[in-house]
């Protein structure tokens, strides 16, 4: 895959924070904004990218030279300004692929780049918020296509444009555009019914540093990853006991408005269970992992990512280290992701699941259990009850 990251920003709003450097350059815990764009696409195993440059282009040029970890980068330099559209016109000479994606250098938005891509069609990230009036909001119709953008104004619950488009590379050939046009405004907008541009749904982080508060904001959301650490049975799905077919797997009625919450603000989220059955031999790890495929696939039609799924397949006389209320599962969570113990969270239905995770150092700790019983243990929890 191929991606043209808009990078000639002036960064005029967070001129009283950012001085002298193009706003994708903006300092974030010691290294530019853009490496963190950078470092989604390298994850999806992007293989080329094309920095869309303009403003002090040669800060950008001297800090990333010809390639960034395993990403070609190409330079399509704007020598006067072009505004979004001629800027991504320009940059699309440099494209091979029949497809690319264009991301905003300003926004961290953190999408699934393989999904959206089988979409095949001009499509753009659309993130849900709720509570806005920052962003206009997309209207959407039933068949996921957006009909319209809407102006500024206060919103309580609908969707954005994230900023992140996929568009073939000859999109703009059968239309007359100026050298200098809007993207947004002069294109999609104008041409939106010709276009029947796609929407690809995301509750996944997303930040936009054009303004200095949510430029302190992302300082503490990146320092380290939060993570939600959930038991399976009895918190992800009912516990009927040595689940592991699938038409025995009910979704408990909170967990995907739980994990939502939890992922919109940039929170991991990880599921760590015992699973003693393998070890019994009532089922095998086969059978687990098919069952667990489902999971995360339904776990992804409702646009939640689950980080990791880690589980013990010992019986309880094997004495591993890895059986919950050991902390194993949970230090090599920590460990392979970086996570920041001090604001992570964990829920369990079980007190050996708040017993391993207060081992492993999280404090936030939560017990979700049908009937509350108040337990002698030397550590603090916060009891949720049905």
């Amino acid at each position: 895959m191929e991606a043209i990251i808009l990078a000639g920003g002036f960064g005029t709003r967070l001129q009283s924070v950012v001085k002298d450097v193009p706003k994708p350059m903006a300092d974030v815990l010691g290294r530019p904004f853009l490496t963190y764009i950078l470092d989604e696409l390298v994850k999806y195993n992007f293989t080329k990218v094309v920095l869309a440059v303009g403003y002090k282009k040669e800060i950008i040029e001297d800090y990333f030279g010809d390639s960034y970890k395993s990403l070609k980068i190409i330079y399509s330099i704007e020598d006067e300004p072009l505004g979004t559209g001629g800027c991504v016109k320009k940059a699309l000479s440099y494209v091979s692929d029949k497809f690319v994606f264009i991301i905003n250098g300003d926004t961290l938005f953190k999408i699934n780049y393989e999904d959206m891509s089988s979409i095949k069609s001009t499509s753009i990230a659309c993130k849900y918020l709720e509570n806005f009036d920052r962003y206009g909001e997309v209207i959407i119709n039933d068949n996921g296509v957006i009909t319209s953008f809407l102006e500024k104004k206060h919103v309580d619950k609908g969707y954005i444009n994230g900023g992140i488009y996929y568009l073939p590379k000859n999109i703009f050939d059968n239309y007359q555009l100026p050298k200098k046009f809007s993207l947004e405004k002069d294109f999609f907008e104008k041409y939106i019914v010709d276009l029947q541009i796609k929407s690809f749904k995301s509750t996944d982080y997303f930040i936009d540093i054009g303004i200095p508060s949510d430029y302190q904001k992302i300082q503490k959301d990146l320092a380290k990853p939060k993570a939600l650490f959930l038991d399976r049975d009895g918190i992800v799905n009912i516990d009927f006991g040595h689940v592991y077919k699938i038409k025995d797997f009910k979704f408990t009625d909170f967990i995907f408005d739980l994990c939502k919450k939890y992922q919109s603000n940039g929170y991991l989220i990880f599921i760590i269970t015992n699973q003693a059955g393998i070890g019994k031999g009532l089922y095998t790890e086969k059978d687990f992992l098919i069952l667990t495929e489902y999971m995360l696939n339904e776990f992804k039609k409702h646009d939640i990512s689950i980080t990791k799924v880690y589980y013990c397949p010992h019986k309880p006389e094997d004495n591993c280290d890895c059986r919950k209320p050991k902390p194993g599962m949970f230090l090599k969570a920590i460990k392979e992701f970086n996570v920041d113990v001090e604001n992570s969270v964990a829920i369990g239905d079980k007190m050996s699941d708040l017993e391993a995770a207060h081992l492993a150092g999280i404090k936030n700790l939560f017990f979700k259990y049908t009937k509350y019983e108040k337990y002698n243990v030397n550590f603090r929890y916060i009891a949720l009850t049905t």
